[in-house]
């Protein structure tokens, strides 16, 4: 059993947990994923690593609720537990070693999985520009932690919010 140990709601659609997974967290780099089941009768689901704290033993995931499982899963809270999680899995994201800048750019729940990429290059020192987009302000994810995390932050809407 794999316990939730935090879980935040990003936007109405979006859900951030944190999960006691402790081998996954200890390997896990940007770029690569997990795959979980809820429960026994419940489908394998991957979903991206949007982050881990080797220390913890924690990784994060970030989800759009879009279907039954994910609708199951922002069901659960702290404390509650996922059956299987599986992981990491995946090829991590290659950056070229002499690279000095960056632009990372995410959209919508996309931005899951730009995050990890954006802090993992500024941890490294390197100048992290992003940008994000979404259709409009009251859906924007991951705001804080991107101003962390980059040199420059651009956040874009559809309607200009």
């Amino acid at each position: 059993m794999f316990k939730i140990v935090h879980k935040r709601v990003l936007n109405p659609a979006v859900v951030l947990m944190d999960i006691e997974a402790p081998f996954i967290a200890k390997k896990a780099k940007a770029g690569q994923f997990i795959i979980f089941r809820i429960d026994e009768k419940g489908e394998r689901v991957p979903l991206t690593i949007a982050g881990y704290d080797r220390e913890k033993g924690t990784i994060t995931i970030i989800f759009q609720i879009v279907g039954a499982t994910t609708e199951q899963l922002a069901t659960l809270n702290g404390g509650d537990a996922l059956l299987d999680v599986a992981g990491p899995l995946g090829i991590p994201t290659h950056i070229d070693e002499s690279a000095k800048k960056v632009c990372v750019i995410g959209g919508g729940v996309g931005c899951a999985i730009a995050y990890p990429q954006a802090k993992e290059l500024f941890e490294r020192g390197l100048e992290v520009d992003v940008i994000t987009g979404f259709r409009s302000k009251d859906i924007v994810i991951l705001e804080d932690e991107f101003k962390k995390t980059s040199s420059n932050l651009i956040v874009c809407t559809d309607d200009g919010s």
